[in-house]
């Protein structure tokens, strides 16, 4: 018995993206329109994919919480170095009003295409109560770089 609720817990968790994605929600989208906005350095439409209490936890800083304070980072950000992100969605999990979606990320210099940053994100995305998706929680984690590197 164990062993059959077991392939049938294993069979759930490698079907719920799928389910996600037949039930119309496409995570690479969510992410896609996070990147869009950044790139086009738009802040209202950056700072509108937010919650109003959305926390945003950036590698080695404190967390700025509330969408205005996000939206005031990411101002600041979009002026150092003429970045252009890339977001690549590696893994998602779904709940009912939830998506908690990962991957990959890359920040190049738009003008000569030199390397400014990479590492992982992950992003909670939650249904607001219009039936909207908006990013609850942003993480974002640079590689660890010893001394001596």
């Amino acid at each position: 018995m164990k062993t059959v609720l077991r392939c049938i817990a294993l069979v759930f968790l490698f079907t719920t993206p799928v389910l996600a994605a037949e039930g119309g929600t496409d995570v690479q989208n969510l992410a896609d329109k996070w990147v869009k906005a950044y790139n086009a350095h738009d802040r209202g439409a950056l700072e509108a994919l937010y919650a109003p209490d959305a926390k945003l936890m950036m590698h080695g800083q404190e967390t700025i919480a509330g969408r205005k304070a996000i939206g005031d980072f990411w101002a600041k950000d979009f002026k150092v170095g003429n970045p252009l992100t890339i977001l690549r969605v590696t893994n998602s999990v779904t709940g009912y009003d939830m998506i908690l979606v990962h991957g990959d990320y890359q920040v190049v210099d738009r003008d000569d295409g030199h390397q400014l940053g990479f590492g992982r994100f992950a992003h909670i995305w939650m249904i607001d109560d219009n039936g909207d998706w908006r990013l609850d929680r942003d993480l974002w984690n640079q590689p660890y770089e010893t001394a001596s590197q």
